[in-house]
């Protein structure tokens, strides 16, 4: 499994939450065995080297993550990257951007911790799971901010210090800037995890297909995180949060009055999967990405249709028609 950051372009929020969204723990079966972890703070490690020569060993000592979040293949030989670094690093507004990241994370307690919790949740759901590597950086906005694979996580702090910080990553538009903030950086994480756990039928191009999917990438991820928010998890503000949840029999009727259940249409599926500040279509209040949030609703209504199946069951039931069937649900009509 290896995911590239523009997945998580995809998945991006644009809100920001309330603290008072952590404080939601939802009942989740106790968890005794724990994963360790220890981030690599190759941030740092990468600060104090003063030579090109330095730099191009650093690189040769962390082979994936020069290769996957650095984007070494992309570049003639490590030893031009390895120039490009020391140039970055010398770079007084670089360096200003470093000690931001250094004020902002500390010492990644906070990430450490959550990141043990979703580990040690998804071996007890999936015994003999290896948790990967976790390594952090800061590039100056460089290739990307995340890689995430079986064997090696690496975080870009320097794209995680919120809309309020001096440096932002550019080209990224304001409603997205949101999400790059340190509590979205396991969701996103798990979000992809996801993938190497879910079933579905490749060959169903519809509409509800993409749906169940995505709400299955939802429920992998609030199962790995059941005392982070709904609203962190599909990443929509509270407030927004709660007025789909108040509107979802207009959502569902719109769904079905136009029949995008069935819609193959590419183009089309888009306007409702895809990230949007909003869809016009259906109203200025309504977030984008919606087709994601009912799918996650669907599941939420086949569980209470068949309360004794569990997690893995649901992953792993490729059928989406069969998922929505079963599910009964009417969205509020």
């Amino acid at each position: 499994m290896k995911i590239r950051a523009y997945w998580i372009l995809f998945l991006v929020v644009f809100w920001s939450c309330s603290a008072d969204e952590y404080d939601y723990c939802e009942e989740a079966p106790s968890v005794d065995n724990t994963t360790e972890i220890s981030i690599e703070r190759l941030d740092r490690e990468l600060f104090e080297l003063n030579s090109v020569s330095e730099i191009l060993a650093f690189l040769q000592k962390y082979p994936g993550m020069t290769q996957e979040f650095l984007g070494s293949p992309l570049y003639p030989s490590d030893s031009i990257l390895a120039q490009e670094l020391y140039k970055r690093i010398k770079n007084p507004y670089l360096d200003t951007l470093y000690q931001d990241t250094q004020e902002y994370f500390g010492e990644l307690e906070d990430l450490t911790d959550q990141l043990e919790s979703a580990f040690s949740r998804i071996n007890h759901y999936y015994p003999g799971f290896k948790a990967p590597r976790v390594q952090a950086m800061v590039t100056g906005f460089g290739s990307s901010e995340m890689y995430v694979s079986d064997s090696l996580i690496v975080v870009g702090l320097d794209f995680y210090l919120g809309p309020e910080g001096r440096y932002t990553p550019p080209d990224i538009p304001g409603y997205i800037l949101e999400r790059y903030q340190e509590e979205y950086i396991v969701p996103a994480i798990m979000l992809l995890y996801a993938d190497k756990y879910i079933s579905e039928d490749r060959e169903d191009n519809t509409m509800l297909a993409d749906m169940i999917y995505y709400g299955k990438k939802y429920e992998f991820a609030k199962n790995m995180l059941p005392c982070v928010s709904d609203s962190l998890i599909v990443w929509y503000s509270g407030e927004k949060l709660t007025n789909v949840e108040e509107n979802r029999d207009v959502l569902w009727m719109y769904f079905l009055s136009n029949e995008l259940l069935y819609e193959t249409n590419h183009l089309q599926k888009q306007k409702f999967m895809d990230e949007r500040p909003f869809i016009p279509e259906i109203g200025d209040q309504c977030p984008g990405r919606i087709g994601a949030w009912i799918g996650w609703d669907i599941l939420k209504s086949y569980k209470e249709e068949y309360p004794d199946r569990d997690m893995q069951a649901i992953l792993g039931q490729p059928n989406a028609q069969a998922i929505f069937t079963a599910s009964k649900y009417h969205g509020g009509i």
